[in-house]
């Protein structure tokens, strides 16, 4: 069933209001994916190969992202990339097809992939930085000026082991999406174990992800944010929150907020027993709608039930009827939810690596801990191929006129 059904119909005509507009890739959800991403500037993007596993010079993942015209990024090599930098996108209008990787995929190590620029979108890649930094640093990190920072999808990624969020996005404009990822075991390497945070970010959706062993910040949305949606996250083995709403921005922005049909589990080094809590500083004029969240184990239909809710300034914010402007996206029952994320989130889920094939063990058994160092784990998995890539006949056209290039379709592919 589609989500959007179930809303004013006004709401349905404000989103469809650019029908010119094709989605950034089949089957996208969340804000921001009306853009068209590489194909969003005034020139055609160009394919770059990666075909070394070097933090710089030719064949570099490090230096296709650094191009200034629009690109398309494909990998020929796997393996894990030891960054000595943050890895950061400032020019627009990429596209990191991080699935197109032979086994096991691509692994950034020690930095975080930044992204400080606009039309970007980043699948199957795998950022796990550990503690080699020595520096509070995200596994992602989605920070500059608003003017700059829109329309960002992160999809089928895999984020763990960072050392301050795994995901961090400050200062963000309209459009920003987080899908399909395993955001796990942010390291208690300097007691700051977190999943993900959007602060002071004016539109930003966090849709059908997995929270594995982060104590706090599953997500946290803080700050002068203007518009969130949190849809269909499962949750599991949080410690002080699970999510999180968190103190008003000095700019005194109400947050809109749809919370729909997230799952919490809670684990065995759980303090926290609620799916939300809210902090007693919040903005009082926030408008927070609730439906179908679940916690396992408690089984109410009032969300905003002291089962289910941790509101210490008994914050009067919850509303009846949804304030977001909502993107369409496929509802998934709560129900239903786990075995069909554990069948689809993260980076390369038909051929997972073996990090993300404990985590999602620990996650059907509810066994697993939250740790240090990678090390306490196993640390990473060093395995690198090679293969070659056959890029598709007439690259920029449209066989099938479904909207999308015989590219984006080939590149989409792999993600089947």
């Amino acid at each position: 069933m589609r989500w959007w059904q179930f809303i004013p119909i006004v709401f349905c005509l404000l989103f469809i209001g650019n029908v010119e507009g094709q989605n950034i890739f089949p089957g996208s959800e969340g804000f921001g994916t009306d853009s068209r991403g590489a194909y969003a500037g005034d020139q055609l993007p160009k394919v770059i190969k990666v075909t070394n596993l070097e933090d710089g010079g030719p064949g570099s993942l490090r230096s296709a992202i650094n191009q200034r015209y629009p690109r398309i990024i494909v990998f020929e090599v796997s393996g894990v990339i030891e960054l000595q930098r943050t890895m950061r996108i400032r020019s627009p209008y990429v596209y990191i097809a991080g699935q197109t990787a032979p086994y096991p995929g691509i692994t950034l190590k020690n930095y975080s992939l930044g992204i400080s620029s606009h039309d970007v979108l980043v699948q199957g890649l795998k950022i796990r930085p550990g503690i080699y930094s020595n520096e509070q640093i995200d596994g992602i990190n989605i920070a500059d000026d608003p003017d700059y920072l829109y329309n960002i999808v992160v999809d089928r990624c895999s984020v763990s082991w960072g050392l301050d969020e795994n995901i961090g996005i400050l200062n963000g404009g309209a459009g920003i999406s987080i899908s399909n990822c395993i955001i796990s075991e942010g390291l208690e390497f300097m007691n700051h174990s977190m999943g993900l945070l959007a602060m002071d970010t004016e539109q930003v959706s966090v849709i059908k992800n997995i929270f594995i062993h982060n104590a706090d910040r599953n997500p946290l949305i803080i700050g002068d944010c203007k518009e969130a949606l949190v849809a269909n996250n499962l949750i599991y083995n949080s410690d002080t929150h699970a999510m999180y709403l968190g103190f008003k921005g000095p700019k005194g922005i109400a947050l809109k907020a749809a919370l729909l049909g997230n799952v919490y589990i809670q684990g065995k080094e759980n303090r926290n027993e609620y799916i939300l809590s809210i902090n007693k500083d919040f903005n009082v004029l926030a408008k927070v709608y609730l439906s179908r969240n679940k916690t396992q184990g408690i089984t109410t239909n009032k969300q905003w039930s002291s089962s289910l809710i941790h509101n210490p300034g008994n914050k009067a914010v919850g509303v009846e009827k949804n304030p977001v402007i909502m993107p369409e996206f496929e509802f998934i029952n709560e129900s239903e939810l786990k075995k069909y994320l554990l069948n689809s989130c993260g980076a390369h889920a038909k051929r997972r690596d073996s990090v993300d094939l404990r985590l999602l063990q620990e996650l059907k058994n509810y066994k697993g801990t939250r740790i240090k160092t990678p090390s306490d784990v196993g640390g990473y998995e060093y395995t690198s191929n090679t293969r070659a890539l056959d890029l598709p006949d007439k690259m920029h056209e449209d066989d099938d006129q479904n909207g999308f290039t015989n590219l984006e379709e080939w590149l989409n592919a792999f993600l089947d």
